[in-house]
């Protein structure tokens, strides 16, 4: 059984010795809709100060250290090598959708036909799948394609957070609360879909905004480091709230 992600105790050790857990702007995912399912969300106890990662692409001073570090241990990513985790590259949506089904554990399932560019016995297809049979991810309403190796965008990554968010328990906070999208330049770019996934990513502080918090970057691609923060913060705010 793979592992869930566990970083839990890592984040509240970094705050009690009050070293920040660095983090960016992060993404959303596609036009899809919210479940009325609920998937366990395991938390458990890591080994965090004794963990040592072997990416040369991950220095101690990055922005992104911690949050590498935490989702790593975890086994929730992982990297292109064992010395390479690629924090610039962008994300498909194929990779998010198999990171949301390592935490969920990885459950079973059943191969079904779900899009047309998702074919069974692929390394994506049971994430996909599982992901869809959730309503986390429904695709392109105007092809019926998943897109399985588009990069994701931050509003995609949002809506695809808050569809987890809402089939999680135990969930420790949730929330009704919506940013104000207005304080930034970009706001009102944010596309309809992704409007209150995003008001949402931004109350929680999991996407904070780039260029000094001026913009969101909607339709941009997500990085595999900025993935990494938003997971790093959504576990963090689950800590913070027990």
């Amino acid at each position: 059984m793979k592992k869930r992600m566990q970083i839990l105790v890592a984040i509240l050790a970094l705050s009690i010795t009050l070293l920040p857990v660095s983090a960016q702007p992060l993404n959303s995912s596609n036009s899809e809709s919210t479940a009325d399912t609920t998937t366990t969300c395991s938390i458990g106890t890591v080994d965090w100060w004794s963990y040592e990662m072997t990416y040369e692409d991950v220095k101690t001073d990055d922005w992104f250290y911690n949050d590498v570090k935490n989702v790593s241990l975890g086994e929730l990513m992982t990297g292109l090598d064992s010395k390479t985790f690629a924090p610039n590259a962008p994300l498909a949506r194929a990779q998010f959708a198999k990171i949301i089904y390592r935490e969920a554990g990885t459950p079973d399932v059943e191969y079904q036909a779900a899009f047309p560019d998702v074919s069974d016995n692929e390394w994506y297809t049971n994430a996909i799948i599982w992901a869809n049979s959730k309503n986390i991810v429904t695709g392109y309403t105007d092809t019926g394609m998943f897109g399985v190796n588009d990069n994701i965008t931050r509003e995609q990554l949002a809506v695809m957070m808050l569809r987890y968010d809402n089939i999680c328990e135990p969930n420790y906070y949730k929330t009704d609360k919506r940013a104000d999208l207005s304080k930034f330049q970009d706001g009102s770019s944010v596309s309809s879909f992704a409007k209150d996934a995003m008001g949402w990513a931004v109350e929680r502080k999991l996407i904070q905004g780039k260029d000094n918090g001026t913009r969101l970057d909607p339709q941009g691609n997500a990085s595999r480091a900025e993935c990494a923060a938003i997971l790093s913060r959504y576990w963090g705010y689950i800590s913070s709230a027990q």
